[in-house]
């Protein structure tokens, strides 16, 4: 086979036998990333991917139907109990090798199978991240029974090596303890841009790369250690360029002789797809990371496979304590529970992406979430995973709910204001009938008392326009805010002055009390509303020889200031009817003196625009006790 090699040779080939077959079985296997690679590895290669905790993540089809199992049943449990009903790790784990050391790991496995013999070889391969750490490790299984087999029936067994290694798309060559290429495989010059000729004439110096290779001499020692080596490096082309190769070398001693089988598989298809796939991993990882939504991946027992960074702002729970478990194990709600798993039963059965709202309560609140659930697909078509989407849209459903009850508060609130309007016509026409057909014999007294009615009736529906246009320029936002210091003091003497004709008319004393303290930062127009509305009211429902206080107190916080009457008092049903739009709570005076109802409804708006609050305290008979408070 050799004309520089020991005649003796070919009387020890039967004894390369298992070597060769087993350097063969080097050439056959292809390294896969993912569920990208998953897809485009041998129909015949047995796959899997496990991550560095030996959780298995991935499985092909070839795979999955020799151990017999639902891909459901076993995505996320271990790995040595789903290959091999361990309930702990292999005492011999390989994969545990290849953490490690951080490289590939290949190696040959022969079990007994039902009384025969078989014999497997096993390619474990890290798939590290950006910054070089091992995510996740890709499991390659072939089975090369039939390859040992084959060669007990057949005699010549140099052409069938030959044959075998050219088939197999990899290149190869055979070199001696000084580096001298004996024997080479047609692939190899071509991969190189030599000819076979040119090629002849080399040795491993040539193509060995002396940046990334490993020394030639260390190689050697090396195999001191073990009779094969698998590393990756570069080699160099005859136009100088390099070339990423995947480098199994394997000792073959031969008497007084140790030549080195070497195989090379070109890794620059490989190198591009890894480093497209970690691109695209990157991309959709910042973009998942960095999502605003609750992104999350469960499989068929509603266990999490997946959960982003989301989890914390909105759930306040770290990622990694979802995964393997399921939100029943997490302690959420147990009705809410079942109606996640009730909404993700309806997708794996019928395959089909599903939208559905839920409530969650937190923090004494309830937040909203729309939950897109989206079916992941097998192969074959089942359903096996899906994904959820959780946005959170408690903002836009609070201010649809907000809207609803505001639309609906101010049609109730019209259709009161119009059965106001409407009342002082249904005094003021009836008189002005009789005016019409009675004046001339009407007397003056009886004149006099309709003209009263008439007058009563218009101030009512003059007072109820102004309040009303009042109460619309604040809503359409023409009554700006301008704030700035005022005296309150100052303020209420003012209306109290504008009131003192009608006290007077009611011999209703009014007292104004001061610990000292006047100054807010408030808007001074609003403010004189609202003590001016508060003072109509304590008069218009004071008796006759009655008393109203008004006063203001302060603390380090905040200003309060009330107007107190000993009038008729508010019932505490009528209380809750005070400053609501929807209500519109009104009665007559003392004195039967009319209202409108919306002076308190203007009070309580002027009064939260300036940052404060207004309340009432009221008993029957005893009076009532208007407070509206302002921040110092």
């Amino acid at each position: 086979m050799y004309s520089d090699l020991p005649d003796n040779l070919n009387d020890r080939i039967q004894e390369l036998e298992s070597e060769l077959h087993e350097l063969k079985q080097l050439l056959g296997t292809k390294s896969t990333l993912l569920q990208h690679l998953l897809q485009n590895s041998k129909k015949d290669t047995l796959f899997s991917v496990i991550d560095t905790k030996f959780n298995l993540i991935e499985i092909n089809d070839k795979r999955l139907n020799q151990i017999g199992k639902k891909r459901s049943d076993i995505l996320g449990k271990k790995c040595y109990k789903v290959f091999y009903g361990l309930n702990e790790e292999c005492k011999e784990c390989t994969a545990r090798k290849t953490i490690k050391h951080k490289k590939a790991n290949r190696f040959l496995k022969s079990y007994n199978h039902n009384g025969t013999i078989k014999f497997v070889e096993k390619l474990i391969t890290p798939i590290v991240n950006s910054i070089g750490e091992i995510e996740r490790l890709t499991i390659e299984s072939e089975d090369i029974t039939g390859y040992y087999q084959l060669i007990d029936k057949v005699g010549q067994r140099d052409v069938f090596f030959r044959n075998i290694f050219e088939s197999s798309g990899d290149a190869y060559f055979i070199h001696d303890e000084k580096g001298k290429i004996l024997e080479f495989g047609s692939q190899l010059p071509v991969l190189l841009g030599y000819t076979e000729e040119e090629f002849k004439h080399l040795s491993v110096n040539d193509i060995d790369d002396p940046i990334n290779s490993k020394e030639f001499e260390k190689r050697l020692r090396d195999f001191k250690e073990g009779n094969s080596l698998l590393f990756e490096t570069d080699i160099v082309k005859k136009s100088g360029g390099r070339i990423p190769v995947e480098l199994s070398a394997n000792l073959i001693p031969l008497q007084d002789h140790r030549i080195y089988f070497i195989a090379l598989r070109n890794l620059e298809k490989r190198r591009k797809a890894e480093e497209d796939l970690r691109k695209s991993e990157k991309t959709f990882r910042t973009l998942v990371e960095n999502a605003p939504d609750l992104i999350m991946r469960f499989d068929r027992e509603f266990k999490h496979l997946f959960v982003n960074s989301a989890s914390i702002p909105v759930l306040g729970i770290e990622p990694e304590n979802f995964i393997g478990k399921t939100h029943e194990d997490l302690g959420f709600p147990h009705d809410l529970c079942e109606f996640w798993e009730q909404e993700m039963q309806k997708v794996f059965d019928s395959s089909k992406a599903r939208t559905v709202e839920f409530v969650l309560p937190a923090d004494g609140k309830d937040y909203y979430f729309e939950w897109q659930l989206i079916p992941e697909f097998e192969s074959d078509g089942e359903t096996v995973t899906l994904m959820a989407i959780a946005r959170d849209i408690t903002k836009s459903k609070l201010n649809e709910i907000a809207l609803k009850e505001a639309i609906q508060t101010k049609d109730k609130f019209f259709s009161i204001i119009a059965h106001d309007l409407k009342n002082p016509f249904n005094v003021m026409i009836p008189i002005l009938g009789i005016l019409k057909e009675e004046l001339h014999n009407m007397s003056k007294e009886n004149l006099r008392e309709m003209v009263d009615l008439i007058s009563s009736s218009v101030k009512q529906e003059y007072n109820l326009l102004e309040s009303l246009l009042e109460w619309s320029r604040a809503q359409s936002g023409k009554i700006k805010l301008e704030p700035k210091y005022i005296d309150l003091k100052k303020i209420a003497e003012t209306n109290i002055n504008l009131h003192k004709a009608k006290a007077q008319e009611k011999n209703i004393s009014i007292q104004f009390y001061s610990n000292g303290n006047n100054q807010v930062l408030a808007d001074e127009y609003m403010i004189s509303t609202v003590i001016r509305n508060l003072i109509s009211n304590a008069l218009k429902f004071t008796h006759n020889n009655g008393e109203i206080k008004i006063g203001v107190e302060s603390n380090q916080s905040e200003i309060q200031f009330y107007v107190q009457d000993n009038g008729v008092g508010i019932s505490p049903k009528n209380q809750k009817k005070l400053f609501r739009i929807d209500t519109n709570f009104n009665c007559a005076g003392t004195c039967e003196e009319v209202g409108t109802g919306i002076g308190l409804i203007l009070c309580k708006e002027f009064i939260e625009q300036n940052k404060g609050k207004i309340k009432v305290n009221s008993q029957i008979g005893e009076g009532s006790k208007f407070i509206f408070t302002l921040p110092v």
